[in-house]
């Protein structure tokens, strides 16, 4: 339970770089938990874990768009990886699974920093001097804007 509060946490307080860093560390622990299901012959376990890796995979490939050099490069490295993984499940086979983890670290590394950028630039900018937000009262909207003085005063 506490590992899905802190992840949920986790997510709610991302950038956009940080929620593709969480999605590819889930990748590399499902792949991870693949291999521990081969080593203690846990053909169930594997199935899951293995299945797990494929919809996280199908997720990344879904957000791929456009038809640049890196997004087919990102396409054909998908769907190697779910050549890679196949394999690994088929045969039983740690090593495959070892080298897509070896693929995916990367990539997980460079959002990683991308994410702790995007953190530090906003850090350093001095957020809005007005913020503004809505709330529902019984059969009525109310705008309200917080103005310089920290106080709440209707829109």
């Amino acid at each position: 339970m506490i590992e899905k509060e802190y992840l949920a946490n986790r997510v709610a307080n991302a950038n956009a770089a940080q929620l593709v860093e969480i999605v590819f560390e889930g990748l590399i622990d499902t792949i991870k938990e693949s291999i521990a299901a081969i080593e203690s012959d846990d053909a169930n376990k594997l199935k899951k874990s293995i299945y797990k890796c494929r919809e996280i995979l199908a997720e990344l490939l879904s957000t791929v768009e456009g038809q640049t050099e890196m997004a087919q490069n990102l396409r054909s490295m998908y769907v190697f990886l779910n050549k890679l993984i196949t394999e690994g499940e088929i045969e039983k086979d740690v090593v495959k699974l070892e080298k897509a983890v070896k693929i995916v670290m990367p990539l997980y590394e460079a959002w990683g920093e991308l994410g702790a950028k995007e953190t530090a630039v906003v850090a350093d900018v001095k957020g809005p001097s007005i913020m503004a937000g809505l709330t529902y009262g019984k059969g009525q909207l109310n705008d309200y804007v917080l103005n310089n003085e920290s106080r709440w005063d209707k829109g």
